[in-house]
């Protein structure tokens, strides 16, 4: 049996591999609305494994920004896997890529998951933990407090920032925190200080389908057709250069008055799990380096 490997536009294809293996564990229906989306942008590829004309497995790549890429959506046919197919796709998504940095998430207890990324070269980050904060955690914050006073040395040493490998969250999708990112990002605007706290945003955009939330920053939203955000979010990465809760609260509250926060970190912050709040713990990050 011939099983070819190749670059496709055909997402109702992949539509139905998902909707086949509903209810099969580490299938993530959610990833259906994603192709369906990101499927306009030019960076984004999809590549299916094909036999007598039927789908039997998927992959996406992404090349984002800052030269870090993403891939997703890996999926093989129940009837098919233990071939090599799922390798096959993931070395395809690769090469079609040309970001230096490759990033990927996949849950920690999906063994056989992380073993092929780790064959492939795969190393792993970090564990993802996150929170969603739409009220004040308190009704105290100093304007004054907040500067953009920071030095690539501050970051660089802060706690937090070898937990996670130099590598943040950048509106959703995983980039690798360089001096000359964070210079870029800086004259943006988009690294503040708050007492010990230092913070790197993006503002996304949030689409409610089918009950779900996803995000987007500018980069892929202003790229995307017939969509209509319902929802302002300021993504933060908060690190410490000591462990002081009341300012990472403080600060999730100044920024509170631009929209709803989302807090990314990773497993084992700290200070964000000093905070009343129930953190969501994700998905492993793992890193490709080309």
């Amino acid at each position: 049996m011939s099983i070819v490997i190749k670059e496709s536009r055909d997402v109702d294809k992949i539509v139905k591999l998902f909707k086949q293996h509903e209810g099969i564990p580490f299938t993530y229906l959610m990833n259906i609305p994603i192709v369906k989306m990101l499927s306009q942008l030019e960076s984004f590829k999809i590549f299916v494994a094909e036999t007598s004309d039927e789908v039997i497995g998927c992959i996406y790549s992404l090349d984002y920004i800052y030269d870090s890429g993403y891939v997703g959506g890996l999926l093989v046919h129940k009837d098919f896997r233990g071939r090599g197919i799922g390798s096959r796709l993931l070395k395809t998504a690769l090469s079609s890529l040309s970001s230096k940095h490759v990033y990927l998430f996949v849950m920690e207890n999906n063994a056989l998951a992380v073993s092929l990324f780790e064959k492939v070269g795969f190393r792993k980050i970090y564990k993802r933990l996150y929170y969603t904060i739409s009220q004040p955690l308190n009704n105290f914050y100093e304007t004054q407090k907040v500067t953009y006073d920071v030095k690539w040395y501050d970051l660089k040493n802060a706690i937090g920032f070898p937990e996670r490998n130099g590598v943040i969250n950048f509106g959703y999708y995983p980039v690798e925190m360089m001096e000359e990112v964070f210079e870029d990002l800086k004259t943006k605007g988009k690294v503040l200080r708050y007492g010990s706290v230092i913070a790197v945003m993006e503002e996304l955009q949030g689409l409610v389908i089918e009950d779900r939330l996803y995000t987007f920053n500018d980069y892929v939203f202003r790229k995307l057709r017939d969509v209509e955000a319902t929802k302002r979010i300021i993504e933060v990465n908060p690190f410490y250069t000591i462990l002081n809760p009341s300012d990472l609260a403080s600060l999730l509250n100044h920024l509170l008055t631009l929209g709803e926060v989302h807090v990314r970190t990773y497993y084992g912050d700290p200070v964000a799990s000093k905070l009343p709040l129930t953190g969501n713990i994700g998905a492993l990050t793992m890193e490709y380096e080309k």
